[in-house]
């Protein structure tokens, strides 16, 4: 009824595009109502009840994060919509703002409708009533310590304060991040969560300080997490100075502001920057360089223009673009390439610099002399950032491999693929569409090549090397499809079941979608992912087969790079020539780990699956089965 009054509605208004995502929201079609939605909001972005509509439909599609700011656009357009308020305030709660969900709770418990206030009152009671005694409990606990060791101490007031920040105490919370960073100001992260308080406190000073001496951290999470939030003018020299009061230790803070001085020829206050440095690193040759320099006698003069001026406004360049500071980075970087004009480093990062302004006819120009340079990491790197920026279709090199051990089988097994796109530059229209590319496969087990004397052997893999070429799709709405031909090639001498060399077609659909903290996640919660696969291959009678996986549960975010899942499996294999191999359902929990050594893109999973054949017609083995699976996943992208 809700989505036919906002159809006539869109109809009245003469949108086609909020018209047409109305349909599509009848229709169960959400990846697409929620485009067009998007698009009638460009439009007319004061549609209070398009944003709405919007914000309902992320929330059937899993996108509560994006849900949540859409109730909240509505919701300042028309302030006294209750309902948008209260799912806003859930919301809000539900993904990590639990300060603005504490306050629009307050503030609807008094002002709202009585159904309002009923609803708002028990959940801020839901919500304040255990962190007030939270609070209490670490007070307590911390009057009540009599020889507190700086563990203890560390981990009573993190928690008070944390406690403290989501229950709007904000001068509580300060104090007690500033007790935390007193005792461990190798822990970075504690510089965001002072940032955020002190600047909910309207301390603006300090919260620059602490996000500036956050943004030059050694560890890169925090860094980058920094710089997001961060002003995108370049710090002012006393900037770094206060930042340097609250994070003394910092010597990529010490070291930029020395270079600073420097490139505003205050050399007296650049030798003290770099002494102090020395004293905190004594082992950075490029400052005791710079001070030796600095201190060189009267008698032998430093220049400060050429190759040393040049320097200068490099390094300030440089930091300026990995800062983000785009318009400090072009005018550093221009007057390091007009004091030495062959320097190709210079010229690649003036490229990047102009190319993250927007400015691509310029970058184009930059990154057209760095690819000619000598280096050839820098040759390189500019010739595919000119290529890029110029649609002319690369080369893209991906790998991945799957080692497994079943216990069901007690094998070990791995499949893996290379795969190299070919682009056709004479394509460029067929290049956004499809890729080309060339494979190579191998699926194997360790079982089937120990099988050479036995009389009946029972090959529990492909036993082969498999060369082809393919084409896939560019990937819509999570689906890709792709197809390949090529020549599957064995590996054991002794198999004689199929031939030395046979041709291999193989080809189908796949789709992928994640919800909610998936693994890698820096937070903690729920998730649940999807994977469907319909397969053709040759091999197998020219059969078609579809995969469906489900998996459900919790992320643990165990800090720094680490993150743990915990979940239940339901696979389902089916194929249409009912193949009882190929019919199977499987059910169990599993775990997936994600270590701080490991790339992004590896993983460790363990899963202990109760399985059935769903079919028994010529099926030698039990309908039952358990199996241990054991794998570690790795994937790379070039």
């Amino acid at each position: 009824m809700a989505a036919a009054a906002s159809c006539a509605y869109a109809q009245k208004a003469g949108d086609a595009e909020l018209n047409q995502a109305y349909q599509a929201l009848e229709r169960k079609d959400y990846d697409s109502a929620i485009t067009l939605f998007r698009a009638s909001l460009g439009k007319q972005p004061g549609n209070a009840g398009a944003h709405k509509d919007l914000a309902y439909t992320l929330l059937k599609a899993g996108e509560n994060a994006e849900a949540r700011d859409e109730f909240e656009a509505a919701l300042k357009l028309s302030p006294n919509d209750e309902t948008a308020a209260l799912e806003y305030a859930f919301l809000a709660y539900e993904t990590g703002k639990r300060v603005e969900a504490l306050r629009l709770f307050d503030g609807l418990r008094q002002t709202g409708s009585p159904a309002t206030r009923a609803t708002a009152e028990k959940a801020f009671e839901n919500i304040d009533k255990p962190l007030q005694e939270g609070i209490a409990r670490w007070q307590q606990a911390l009057a009540n310590a009599a020889n507190p060791n700086d563990i203890t101490m560390f981990s009573a007031c993190q928690e008070l304060a944390r406690l403290a920040e989501e229950r709007d105490q904000l001068a509580l919370a300060a104090g007690q991040y500033e007790i935390c960073w007193k005792l461990k100001p190798q822990n970075s992260e504690l510089l965001l969560a002072l940032a955020r308080v002190w600047r909910e406190l309207g301390r603006m000073e300090e919260a620059r300080s602490a996000l500036l001496a956050a943004s030059r951290s050694a560890q890169a999470r925090t860094a980058e997490l920094a710089r997001e939030q961060m002003d995108a003018r370049y710090p002012y020299p006393y900037e770094f100075e206060n930042a340097l009061k609250l994070d003394p230790q910092n010597t990529a803070l010490r070291r930029e502001l020395a270079f600073l001085c420097l490139a505003m020829h205050k050399d007296t206050e650049a030798v003290a920057q770099f002494q102090r440095l020395l004293a905190i690193a004594p082992r950075d040759e490029v400052a005791r360089k710079q001070l030796d320099a600095l201190l060189r006698p009267a008698t032998e003069p430093v220049a400060r223009t050429g190759a040393a001026a040049a320097t200068d406004a490099k390094a300030m360049g440089e930091k300026s673009l990995a800062l983000g500071y785009l318009r400090d980075a072009v005018k550093y970087l221009q007057q390091a390439q007009e004091q030495n004009p062959d320097d190709s480093e210079v010229m690649l990062k003036l490229g990047s610099a102009y190319n993250q302004s927007k400015d691509d006819a310029e970058a184009l120009v930059w990154f057209n002399r760095a690819r000619h340079a000598h280096d050839p990491v820098i040759a390189a790197e500019a010739a595919k950032a000119y290529h890029n920026l110029n649609g002319d279709a690369q080369p893209v090199t991906t790998a991945w491999t799957l080692p497994m051990y079943s216990s069901r089988w007690g094998d070990l097994f791995s499949y893996g693929q290379v795969k190299r796109t070919v682009p056709l530059p004479w394509m460029k229209k067929a290049n956004s569409l499809v890729s080309l590319y060339v494979s190579a496969r191998f699926m194997g087990d360790v079982k089937s090549s120990m099988d050479a004397h036995v009389p009946d052997p029972q090959y529990l893999s492909e036993s082969s090397f498999i060369f082809g070429v393919g084409a896939a799709s560019k990937t819509w709405h999570r689906l890709t499809g792709w197809a390949e031909a090529g020549e599957a090639v064995q590996y054991l001498p002794f198999r004689h079941d199929v031939g030395a060399a046979i041709p291999d077609y193989r080809g189908g659909l796949n789709f992928a979608k994640g919800f909610g903290h998936l693994l890698g996640s820096t937070r903690s919660g729920l998730f649940y992912e999807t994977t469907a696969d319909a397969i053709y291959v040759s091999r197998f009678d020219k059969d078609w087969l579809f995969y469906s996986q489900q998996r459900a549960g919790r992320t643990f975010a165990l800090g720094e790079g680490a993150s743990l899942q915990t979940l239940f499996n339901v696979n389902l294999v089916h194929d249409i020539k009912n193949q009882y191999w190929a019919e199977t359902l499987e059910l169990g929990p599993g775990i997936k780990l994600h270590l701080p050594l490991m790339p992004p893109n590896v993983y460790f999973s363990a899963d202990f699956l109760r399985g059935v054949y769903l079919d028994n017609q010529y099926n030698p083995r039990r309908p039952n089965y358990n199996d241990i699976r054991v794998s570690l996943w790795y994937a790379i992208t070039k």
